[in-house]
Protein backbone atom coordinates (compact mmCIF):
# COMPACT_ATOMS: atom_id res chain seq x y z
CA UNK A 1 0.00 0.00 0.00
CA UNK A 2 1.13 3.55 -0.70
CA UNK A 3 0.14 6.75 1.07
CA UNK A 4 -0.96 9.79 -0.96
CA UNK A 5 -1.03 13.17 0.74
CA UNK A 6 -3.37 15.59 -1.07
CA UNK A 7 -2.58 19.24 -0.42
CA UNK A 8 -5.25 21.75 -1.34
CA UNK A 9 -3.31 24.91 -2.13
CA UNK A 10 -5.31 27.84 -0.75
CA UNK A 11 -4.49 31.20 0.75
CA UNK A 12 -4.21 30.30 4.47
CA UNK A 13 -5.62 33.69 5.47
CA UNK A 14 -8.63 33.75 3.15
CA UNK A 15 -11.91 32.86 4.87
CA UNK A 16 -13.76 31.96 1.68
CA UNK A 17 -10.97 29.72 0.34
CA UNK A 18 -10.94 27.73 3.58
CA UNK A 19 -14.70 27.58 4.07
CA UNK A 20 -15.32 24.20 2.43
CA UNK A 21 -13.16 21.10 2.02
CA UNK A 22 -12.05 20.31 -1.54
CA UNK A 23 -13.83 17.58 -3.48
CA UNK A 24 -10.99 16.75 -5.89
CA UNK A 25 -9.12 14.43 -3.46
CA UNK A 26 -12.39 12.61 -2.74
CA UNK A 27 -12.95 12.04 -6.48
CA UNK A 28 -9.38 10.81 -6.96
CA UNK A 29 -9.66 8.45 -3.99
CA UNK A 30 -12.99 7.00 -5.13
CA UNK A 31 -11.69 6.42 -8.65
CA UNK A 32 -8.48 4.82 -7.36
CA UNK A 33 -10.49 2.46 -5.13
CA UNK A 34 -12.56 1.38 -8.13
CA UNK A 35 -9.74 0.93 -10.64
CA UNK A 36 -6.85 -0.22 -8.43
CA UNK A 37 -8.77 -1.98 -5.69
CA UNK A 38 -9.60 -0.81 -2.19
CA UNK A 39 -6.76 -0.93 0.30
CA UNK A 40 -3.94 -0.43 -2.21
CA UNK A 41 -3.79 3.36 -1.87
CA UNK A 42 -4.49 5.42 1.25
CA UNK A 43 -5.37 9.11 0.93
CA UNK A 44 -5.15 11.99 3.37
CA UNK A 45 -6.08 15.66 2.79
CA UNK A 46 -4.50 18.80 4.29
CA UNK A 47 -4.60 22.53 3.65
CA UNK A 48 -1.97 23.55 6.21
CA UNK A 49 0.72 22.02 8.40
CA UNK A 50 2.38 20.26 5.46
CA UNK A 51 5.74 19.58 7.13
CA UNK A 52 4.15 18.10 10.25
CA UNK A 53 1.81 15.98 8.13
CA UNK A 54 4.73 14.62 6.13
CA UNK A 55 6.46 13.59 9.34
CA UNK A 56 3.41 11.89 10.84
CA UNK A 57 1.75 10.39 7.74
CA UNK A 58 4.91 9.49 5.82
CA UNK A 59 3.41 9.77 2.32
CA UNK A 60 4.91 8.10 -0.72
CA UNK A 61 3.44 10.70 -3.10
CA UNK A 62 2.23 14.27 -2.60
CA UNK A 63 -0.59 15.56 -4.83
CA UNK A 64 -1.09 19.33 -5.07
CA UNK A 65 -4.15 21.12 -6.44
CA UNK A 66 -3.82 24.80 -7.30
CA UNK A 67 -5.44 27.68 -9.14
CA UNK A 68 -3.34 30.42 -10.75
CA UNK A 69 -3.53 33.00 -7.98
CA UNK A 70 -2.14 30.47 -5.48
CA UNK A 71 0.54 28.97 -7.72
CA UNK A 72 3.35 30.80 -5.91
CA UNK A 73 2.34 28.94 -2.75
CA UNK A 74 2.13 25.70 -4.75
CA UNK A 75 5.75 26.17 -5.79
CA UNK A 76 6.78 26.68 -2.16
CA UNK A 77 4.94 23.57 -1.02
CA UNK A 78 6.42 21.52 -3.86
CA UNK A 79 9.89 22.60 -2.75
CA UNK A 80 9.17 21.47 0.81
CA UNK A 81 8.19 18.04 -0.50
CA UNK A 82 11.12 17.74 -2.89
CA UNK A 83 13.58 18.59 -0.11
CA UNK A 84 12.27 15.48 1.63
CA UNK A 85 12.69 13.34 -1.45
CA UNK A 86 8.97 13.00 -2.20
CA UNK A 87 7.56 12.81 -5.73
CA UNK A 88 5.11 15.63 -6.43
CA UNK A 89 2.12 15.53 -8.77
CA UNK A 90 0.21 18.77 -9.37
CA UNK A 91 -3.19 19.24 -10.97
CA UNK A 92 -5.80 21.93 -11.32
CA UNK A 93 -6.61 24.78 -13.71
CA UNK A 94 -3.24 26.52 -13.61
CA UNK A 95 -0.94 23.68 -14.62
CA UNK A 96 -3.57 22.44 -17.09
CA UNK A 97 -3.66 25.75 -18.95
CA UNK A 98 0.03 26.62 -18.53
CA UNK A 99 1.91 23.30 -18.31
CA UNK A 100 5.18 25.12 -19.00
CA UNK A 101 4.94 26.35 -15.39
CA UNK A 102 5.90 22.89 -14.10
CA UNK A 103 8.90 23.51 -11.83
CA UNK A 104 11.81 21.16 -11.15
CA UNK A 105 10.24 20.48 -7.73
CA UNK A 106 7.14 19.08 -9.47
CA UNK A 107 7.56 15.68 -11.10
CA UNK A 108 4.27 15.48 -13.00
CA UNK A 109 1.48 17.85 -13.97
CA UNK A 110 -2.00 16.39 -14.52
CA UNK A 111 -3.64 18.24 -17.38
CA UNK A 112 -7.41 18.59 -17.32
CA UNK A 113 -9.68 15.92 -15.88
CA UNK A 114 -7.69 14.00 -13.33
CA UNK A 115 -9.33 10.74 -12.25
CA UNK A 116 -8.07 8.41 -15.00
CA UNK A 117 -4.69 10.13 -15.31
CA UNK A 118 -3.91 10.07 -11.60
CA UNK A 119 -5.05 6.47 -11.30
CA UNK A 120 -2.58 5.49 -14.03
CA UNK A 121 0.17 7.41 -12.25
CA UNK A 122 -0.61 5.53 -9.05
CA UNK A 123 -0.55 2.23 -10.91
CA UNK A 124 2.86 3.12 -12.34
CA UNK A 125 4.17 4.02 -8.90
CA UNK A 126 2.78 0.83 -7.36
CA UNK A 127 4.60 -1.14 -10.06
CA UNK A 128 7.92 0.72 -10.23
CA UNK A 129 8.14 2.81 -7.07
CA UNK A 130 9.09 5.95 -9.01
CA UNK A 131 8.31 8.12 -12.02
CA UNK A 132 10.74 7.86 -14.93
CA UNK A 133 10.52 9.80 -18.21
CA UNK A 134 10.31 6.61 -20.27
CA UNK A 135 7.33 5.32 -18.30
CA UNK A 136 5.63 8.72 -18.09
CA UNK A 137 5.73 9.17 -21.85
CA UNK A 138 3.08 6.46 -22.20
CA UNK A 139 0.55 8.25 -19.97
CA UNK A 140 -1.84 10.65 -21.71
CA UNK A 141 -2.70 14.05 -20.27
CA UNK A 142 0.43 14.90 -18.30
CA UNK A 143 3.44 17.21 -18.30
CA UNK A 144 6.84 16.04 -17.05
CA UNK A 145 10.55 16.84 -17.31
CA UNK A 146 12.84 15.26 -19.87
CA UNK A 147 16.14 16.47 -21.29
CA UNK A 148 15.90 19.75 -19.42
CA UNK A 149 12.51 20.79 -20.74
CA UNK A 150 8.84 20.23 -20.01
CA UNK A 151 7.25 17.62 -22.24
CA UNK A 152 3.48 17.36 -22.65
CA UNK A 153 1.85 14.11 -23.71
CA UNK A 154 -1.27 13.98 -25.93
CA UNK A 155 -4.38 15.20 -24.15
CA UNK A 156 -6.47 12.49 -22.57
CA UNK A 157 -9.96 11.85 -23.89
CA UNK A 158 -12.59 13.08 -21.45
CA UNK A 159 -14.88 10.76 -19.55
CA UNK A 160 -17.94 10.98 -21.76
CA UNK A 161 -20.54 9.77 -19.26
CA UNK A 162 -20.14 11.41 -15.85
CA UNK A 163 -22.31 8.67 -14.34
CA UNK A 164 -19.26 6.43 -14.82
CA UNK A 165 -17.35 8.53 -12.27
CA UNK A 166 -17.84 7.13 -8.75
CA UNK A 167 -19.30 9.54 -6.24
CA UNK A 168 -16.59 11.30 -4.22
CA UNK A 169 -15.28 9.46 -1.17
CA UNK A 170 -16.62 11.95 1.35
CA UNK A 171 -15.39 9.96 4.35
CA UNK A 172 -12.01 11.43 3.39
CA UNK A 173 -13.09 15.05 3.78
CA UNK A 174 -16.21 14.92 5.98
CA UNK A 175 -19.82 15.71 5.17
CA UNK A 176 -20.60 19.01 6.87
CA UNK A 177 -23.93 20.76 7.41
CA UNK A 178 -24.18 22.38 3.99
CA UNK A 179 -22.00 20.38 1.58
CA UNK A 180 -21.79 20.90 -2.16
CA UNK A 181 -22.08 18.52 -5.06
CA UNK A 182 -20.92 18.79 -8.65
CA UNK A 183 -23.40 17.42 -11.16
CA UNK A 184 -21.73 18.69 -14.32
CA UNK A 185 -18.36 19.66 -15.66
CA UNK A 186 -17.65 22.71 -17.77
CA UNK A 187 -19.98 25.25 -19.31
CA UNK A 188 -21.53 25.52 -22.78
CA UNK A 189 -20.82 29.25 -22.87
CA UNK A 190 -17.50 30.99 -23.54
CA UNK A 191 -17.35 34.11 -21.37
CA UNK A 192 -14.14 35.96 -22.19
CA UNK A 193 -12.98 36.14 -18.56
CA UNK A 194 -13.83 32.56 -17.44
CA UNK A 195 -11.29 29.71 -17.46
CA UNK A 196 -13.79 26.94 -16.69
CA UNK A 197 -14.84 26.18 -20.24
CA UNK A 198 -11.19 26.24 -21.32
CA UNK A 199 -10.19 23.83 -18.54
CA UNK A 200 -13.02 21.32 -19.04
CA UNK A 201 -13.19 21.74 -22.83
CA UNK A 202 -16.75 20.38 -23.11
CA UNK A 203 -19.96 20.67 -21.10
CA UNK A 204 -21.08 17.33 -19.64
CA UNK A 205 -23.96 16.71 -17.29
CA UNK A 206 -24.49 13.72 -15.02
CA UNK A 207 -27.95 12.17 -15.01
CA UNK A 208 -30.66 13.19 -12.57
CA UNK A 209 -30.43 9.72 -10.99
CA UNK A 210 -26.71 10.25 -10.37
CA UNK A 211 -27.43 13.57 -8.64
CA UNK A 212 -30.22 12.07 -6.52
CA UNK A 213 -27.92 9.23 -5.39
CA UNK A 214 -25.47 11.77 -4.01
CA UNK A 215 -28.24 13.81 -2.40
CA UNK A 216 -29.51 10.68 -0.65
CA UNK A 217 -26.01 9.91 0.65
CA UNK A 218 -25.67 13.42 2.05
CA UNK A 219 -29.15 13.34 3.56
CA UNK A 220 -28.29 10.12 5.38
CA UNK A 221 -25.37 11.96 6.98
CA UNK A 222 -27.58 14.82 8.15
CA UNK A 223 -27.30 17.41 5.38
CA UNK A 224 -30.35 19.63 5.00
CA UNK A 225 -28.96 22.33 2.72
CA UNK A 226 -27.00 21.25 -0.37
CA UNK A 227 -25.25 23.47 -2.87
CA UNK A 228 -24.95 22.54 -6.53
CA UNK A 229 -21.48 23.90 -7.24
CA UNK A 230 -21.78 23.55 -11.01
CA UNK A 231 -20.82 26.47 -13.25
CA UNK A 232 -24.28 26.00 -14.76
CA UNK A 233 -26.80 23.91 -12.83
CA UNK A 234 -28.98 23.21 -15.84
CA UNK A 235 -29.26 23.88 -19.54
CA UNK A 236 -32.78 22.44 -19.80
CA UNK A 237 -35.67 21.95 -17.39
CA UNK A 238 -36.11 18.22 -18.06
CA UNK A 239 -33.26 17.32 -15.71
CA UNK A 240 -34.79 19.45 -12.95
CA UNK A 241 -38.09 17.64 -13.39
CA UNK A 242 -36.33 14.27 -13.13
CA UNK A 243 -34.47 15.34 -9.97
CA UNK A 244 -37.80 16.35 -8.43
CA UNK A 245 -39.26 12.95 -9.31
CA UNK A 246 -36.24 11.23 -7.80
CA UNK A 247 -36.51 13.25 -4.58
CA UNK A 248 -40.20 12.39 -4.38
CA UNK A 249 -39.43 8.70 -4.79
CA UNK A 250 -36.86 8.92 -1.99
CA UNK A 251 -39.22 10.83 0.33
CA UNK A 252 -36.85 13.81 0.37
CA UNK A 253 -38.76 16.43 -1.60
CA UNK A 254 -39.18 19.48 0.62
CA UNK A 255 -36.86 18.08 3.28
CA UNK A 256 -33.65 19.25 1.62
CA UNK A 257 -33.07 22.84 0.50
CA UNK A 258 -30.78 23.63 -2.41
CA UNK A 259 -28.82 26.44 -3.97
CA UNK A 260 -27.48 26.59 -7.52
CA UNK A 261 -26.08 28.81 -10.26
CA UNK A 262 -27.95 29.70 -13.45
CA UNK A 263 -27.52 31.85 -16.53
CA UNK A 264 -30.05 34.66 -16.62
CA UNK A 265 -31.33 34.10 -20.15
CA UNK A 266 -32.37 30.56 -19.19
CA UNK A 267 -34.56 31.74 -16.30
CA UNK A 268 -38.30 31.93 -16.95
CA UNK A 269 -41.27 32.17 -14.63
CA UNK A 270 -41.98 28.49 -15.35
CA UNK A 271 -38.44 27.46 -14.47
CA UNK A 272 -38.51 29.56 -11.30
CA UNK A 273 -41.72 27.79 -10.23
CA UNK A 274 -40.09 24.43 -10.93
CA UNK A 275 -37.03 25.35 -8.85
CA UNK A 276 -39.30 26.44 -6.03
CA UNK A 277 -41.01 23.05 -6.16
CA UNK A 278 -37.60 21.37 -5.90
CA UNK A 279 -37.03 23.52 -2.78
CA UNK A 280 -34.27 25.63 -4.26
CA UNK A 281 -33.88 28.41 -1.72
CA UNK A 282 -31.19 30.46 -3.44
CA UNK A 283 -29.95 31.06 -6.99
CA UNK A 284 -26.76 32.86 -7.98
CA UNK A 285 -26.19 34.31 -11.44
CA UNK A 286 -23.27 35.99 -13.14
CA UNK A 287 -25.00 39.17 -14.30
CA UNK A 288 -21.66 40.93 -14.84
CA UNK A 289 -22.79 44.35 -16.06
CA UNK A 290 -25.60 46.87 -16.32
CA UNK A 291 -24.41 47.86 -19.79
CA UNK A 292 -25.59 45.88 -22.81
CA UNK A 293 -22.42 46.76 -24.71
CA UNK A 294 -20.16 45.45 -21.94
CA UNK A 295 -22.35 42.37 -21.48
CA UNK A 296 -22.02 41.55 -25.16
CA UNK A 297 -18.26 41.95 -24.89
CA UNK A 298 -17.87 39.80 -21.77
CA UNK A 299 -20.28 36.98 -22.46
CA UNK A 300 -22.76 37.57 -25.30
CA UNK A 301 -26.20 36.06 -25.70
CA UNK A 302 -27.75 37.86 -22.76
CA UNK A 303 -29.04 41.38 -22.16
CA UNK A 304 -29.55 43.67 -19.20
CA UNK A 305 -33.29 43.30 -19.70
CA UNK A 306 -33.01 39.50 -19.46
CA UNK A 307 -30.91 39.86 -16.31
CA UNK A 308 -33.56 42.02 -14.67
CA UNK A 309 -36.37 39.69 -15.75
CA UNK A 310 -34.51 36.70 -14.30
CA UNK A 311 -34.10 38.41 -10.94
CA UNK A 312 -37.79 39.31 -10.85
CA UNK A 313 -38.92 35.80 -11.84
CA UNK A 314 -36.88 34.25 -9.04
CA UNK A 315 -38.00 36.79 -6.46
CA UNK A 316 -41.65 36.40 -7.48
CA UNK A 317 -41.26 32.65 -6.91
CA UNK A 318 -39.91 33.26 -3.41
CA UNK A 319 -36.31 32.33 -4.22
CA UNK A 320 -33.37 34.35 -2.96
CA UNK A 321 -31.69 35.98 -5.96
CA UNK A 322 -27.96 36.68 -5.84
CA UNK A 323 -25.53 37.92 -8.46
CA UNK A 324 -21.91 38.60 -9.29
CA UNK A 325 -20.72 41.59 -11.30
CA UNK A 326 -17.43 42.44 -12.97
CA UNK A 327 -15.97 45.90 -13.45
CA UNK A 328 -12.78 47.07 -15.12
CA UNK A 329 -13.05 45.41 -18.55
CA UNK A 330 -10.41 46.73 -20.99
CA UNK A 331 -12.65 49.19 -22.85
CA UNK A 332 -15.30 49.76 -20.18
CA UNK A 333 -15.96 53.41 -19.33
CA UNK A 334 -16.78 54.96 -15.99
CA UNK A 335 -20.32 55.64 -17.21
CA UNK A 336 -20.79 51.98 -18.06
CA UNK A 337 -19.54 50.95 -14.63
CA UNK A 338 -22.05 53.34 -13.10
CA UNK A 339 -24.78 51.74 -15.23
CA UNK A 340 -23.94 48.51 -13.39
CA UNK A 341 -24.11 50.32 -10.06
CA UNK A 342 -27.51 51.78 -10.89
CA UNK A 343 -28.75 48.38 -12.05
CA UNK A 344 -27.87 46.90 -8.66
CA UNK A 345 -29.51 49.78 -6.81
CA UNK A 346 -32.83 49.44 -8.62
CA UNK A 347 -32.84 45.63 -8.67
CA UNK A 348 -34.47 43.23 -6.23
CA UNK A 349 -31.24 41.35 -5.73
CA UNK A 350 -30.37 40.00 -2.31
CA UNK A 351 -26.65 39.29 -2.05
CA UNK A 352 -24.25 40.79 -4.60
CA UNK A 353 -20.55 40.32 -5.21
CA UNK A 354 -18.42 42.69 -7.28
CA UNK A 355 -15.02 41.81 -8.72
CA UNK A 356 -12.45 43.77 -10.63
CA UNK A 357 -11.71 41.86 -13.85
CA UNK A 358 -8.65 39.61 -13.50
CA UNK A 359 -6.95 37.97 -16.49
CA UNK A 360 -6.93 34.20 -15.94
CA UNK A 361 -4.76 31.87 -18.06
CA UNK A 362 -6.49 30.33 -21.04
CA UNK A 363 -9.01 33.13 -21.51
CA UNK A 364 -9.25 35.87 -24.15
CA UNK A 365 -8.74 38.43 -21.37
CA UNK A 366 -5.44 36.71 -20.52
CA UNK A 367 -4.39 36.92 -24.16
CA UNK A 368 -5.23 40.64 -24.18
CA UNK A 369 -3.25 41.22 -20.97
CA UNK A 370 -0.29 39.25 -22.33
CA UNK A 371 -0.21 41.39 -25.48
CA UNK A 372 -0.10 44.47 -23.25
CA UNK A 373 2.77 43.00 -21.23
CA UNK A 374 0.68 42.79 -18.05
CA UNK A 375 0.99 39.03 -17.53
CA UNK A 376 3.31 36.18 -18.52
CA UNK A 377 3.99 32.54 -17.68
CA UNK A 378 6.73 33.54 -15.21
CA UNK A 379 4.89 36.37 -13.45
CA UNK A 380 4.19 36.88 -9.76
CA UNK A 381 0.97 34.86 -9.49
CA UNK A 382 -0.21 36.66 -6.36
CA UNK A 383 -0.97 39.61 -8.66
CA UNK A 384 -4.03 37.65 -9.85
CA UNK A 385 -5.57 37.41 -6.38
CA UNK A 386 -9.19 38.39 -7.01
CA UNK A 387 -9.83 39.88 -3.57
CA UNK A 388 -9.58 43.50 -4.63
CA UNK A 389 -10.37 44.74 -1.15
CA UNK A 390 -7.02 43.47 0.10
CA UNK A 391 -5.02 43.61 -3.14
CA UNK A 392 -6.14 46.90 -4.70
CA UNK A 393 -2.58 48.23 -4.99
CA UNK A 394 -1.13 45.04 -6.52
CA UNK A 395 -3.81 43.34 -8.60
CA UNK A 396 -3.28 43.31 -12.38
CA UNK A 397 -5.59 45.95 -13.92
CA UNK A 398 -6.62 45.47 -17.55
CA UNK A 399 -8.69 48.65 -17.90
CA UNK A 400 -7.45 50.95 -20.65
CA UNK A 401 -9.81 53.79 -19.71
CA UNK A 402 -9.51 54.08 -15.94
CA UNK A 403 -6.61 54.45 -13.54
CA UNK A 404 -6.13 52.17 -10.55
CA UNK A 405 -7.22 54.99 -8.22
CA UNK A 406 -10.39 55.58 -10.23
CA UNK A 407 -11.25 51.88 -10.07
CA UNK A 408 -10.57 51.85 -6.31
CA UNK A 409 -12.99 54.77 -5.86
CA UNK A 410 -15.72 53.05 -7.89
CA UNK A 411 -15.13 49.73 -6.14
CA UNK A 412 -15.75 51.33 -2.74
CA UNK A 413 -19.20 52.48 -3.93
CA UNK A 414 -20.06 48.90 -4.87
CA UNK A 415 -18.77 47.62 -1.54
CA UNK A 416 -21.10 49.94 0.35
CA UNK A 417 -24.04 48.81 -1.77
CA UNK A 418 -23.03 45.19 -1.17
CA UNK A 419 -22.97 45.70 2.60
CA UNK A 420 -26.42 47.31 2.49
CA UNK A 421 -27.77 44.33 0.54
CA UNK A 422 -26.24 41.84 2.97
CA UNK A 423 -27.79 43.50 6.00
CA UNK A 424 -31.16 43.69 4.28
CA UNK A 425 -31.14 40.07 3.08
CA UNK A 426 -29.76 38.40 6.20
CA UNK A 427 -33.02 37.86 8.12
CA UNK A 428 -34.50 35.75 5.31
CA UNK A 429 -31.28 34.04 4.23
CA UNK A 430 -31.30 30.20 4.15
CA UNK A 431 -27.77 30.42 5.57
CA UNK A 432 -28.66 32.60 8.54
CA UNK A 433 -27.47 29.92 10.95
CA UNK A 434 -24.02 29.96 9.29
CA UNK A 435 -23.53 33.72 9.41
CA UNK A 436 -21.74 33.82 12.82
CA UNK A 437 -19.08 31.35 11.60
CA UNK A 438 -18.53 33.24 8.34
CA UNK A 439 -18.48 36.61 10.12
CA UNK A 440 -15.91 35.37 12.63
CA UNK A 441 -13.79 33.97 9.83
CA UNK A 442 -13.97 37.26 7.97
CA UNK A 443 -12.99 39.20 11.10
CA UNK A 444 -10.00 36.92 11.70
CA UNK A 445 -8.95 37.35 8.06
CA UNK A 446 -9.06 41.14 8.37
CA UNK A 447 -6.97 41.01 11.56
CA UNK A 448 -4.38 38.70 10.00
CA UNK A 449 -4.06 40.86 6.91
CA UNK A 450 -3.57 43.96 9.06
CA UNK A 451 -0.83 42.16 11.00
CA UNK A 452 0.78 41.01 7.76
CA UNK A 453 0.85 44.59 6.45
CA UNK A 454 2.35 45.98 9.67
Amino acid sequence: MINVLCVNIVDPISEVENRYPPLWPAYLAAYADRTLGEGRVDFRVVTKGLEQEIESYKPHIVALGSVSQNFALAKQQARVCKERGLPVVIGGPHISLLPECLTRDMDVGCIGEGEQTFSELLELFLDQGRFTPDALSDIAGIAYHEDGRVKVTPRRELIRNLDDVPHPKRSLIGYGRDPYIIGSRGCPYKCTYCASSRFWKTYRVASADYAVEEIVELAVHGSRLIRFNDDLFMSNRTRVEKIITGLEDQGLLGKIAFSCSLRANLVTKELAALLKRMNVASVTMGLESGSNRVLASLKGGVTVEQNEAAVNSLKDAGIQSNAFFVIGAPDETEDEIMQTYRFIKRSRLDFVGVYVLVPLPGTPIWDFAAEKGLVSADMDWTLLNMNFEYNADRLVIVSQNLTRDEIKHLYRKFRRQRLYRILKALPSSPWLWDIPRVALGDLLERMRRLVAKA
